[in-house]
């Protein structure tokens, strides 16, 4: 499947967005874990006030690949994708069952459902386009990517893939996927805009992660969170060069991504 890379979002400790991550992604840059800022969904305000963590992470990425892109909301599909969903969501819920009175929040149960980042994307932008959810504990962005990359082919639109996966409170931090914050979102389009980041080649493939230069920094980002595991594909986003990177997937597979320029 070949699609075209139009916008790039980014946000995690030391890569608050696209724009100041490239000389990071670059190695013209050290990287170090710097405080990410704030985000706010443009939303009533009592609805803003129930957003999660996740939701507002979901929204600053998908925020800035859709701005760099130049396409309409209206436009676009979305696929959002996470290895659990809202582990801090989880935590509240669990605290409140094992309270004496089993009381669950209302906000809480709301935003437990796994398609609320989805929601609350597709309220802000009063956007009736198709919107699928993905959970894939140990590959949630390659599973992702190609769902993505399918819909893209098959029905001939550009779709938004957002990736984000954030630390859960202590007692399930430990057990929980991600033991860093990151979330990261791609616009892919059918090839034909000359606008293009980079156009790639999307595949399922039985052959091994392939080795690639990447610094000590990224690799244990990736190991540290599994939507990070994007980051060598950013790389070499970020670089400019061609380039082959395989993302673990399931049963041994993995999915191969070929990068042009």
């Amino acid at each position: 499947m070949r699609v075209a890379v139009h916008g790039i979002g980014l946000y995690a400790p030391g890569l608050p967005n696209w724009q100041a991550a490239l000389p990071v992604l670059r190695g013209e840059q050290a990287w170090y874990a710097a405080q990410l800022p704030a985000v706010t969904l443009p939303l009533p305000s009592a609805e803003r006030r129930r957003t999660s963590a996740c939701a507002r992470a979901a929204w600053a990425v998908a925020e800035q690949a859709l701005a760099a892109s130049g396409f309409d909301a209206h436009e676009v599909n979305t696929v959002f994708v996470s290895s659990g969903g809202d582990g801090a969501i989880l935590h509240q819920l669990c605290l409140a069952l094992a309270s004496p009175d089993r009381a669950v929040s209302p906000t809480h149960f709301h935003n437990s459902v796994h398609n609320a980042p989805a929601g609350y994307y597709g309220i802000a932008h009063a956007s009736h386009a198709a919107s699928t959810s993905l959970c894939n504990h140990a590959a949630p962005f390659a599973a992702g990517l190609l769902e993505a990359a399918v819909q893209v082919v098959t029905e001939n639109r550009p779709v938004l893939l957002v990736g984000f996966d954030l630390v859960a409170p202590f007692p399930l931090a430990p057990l929980w996927p991600a033991q860093q914050d990151f979330a990261a979102a791609l616009l892919l389009a059918p090839p034909g805009r000359s606008d293009a980041l980079a156009h790639w080649r999307v595949a399922p493939t039985a052959a091994a992660g392939a080795p690639a230069a990447d610094p000590d920094w990224l690799l244990q980002f990736a190991r540290a969170n599994p939507v990070a595991q994007s980051l060598p594909l950013l790389a070499a986003l970020a670089a400019g060069t061609s380039a082959l990177r395989r993302l673990p997937y399931l049963d041994g597979l993995s999915l191969e991504v070929e990068c042009a320029h």
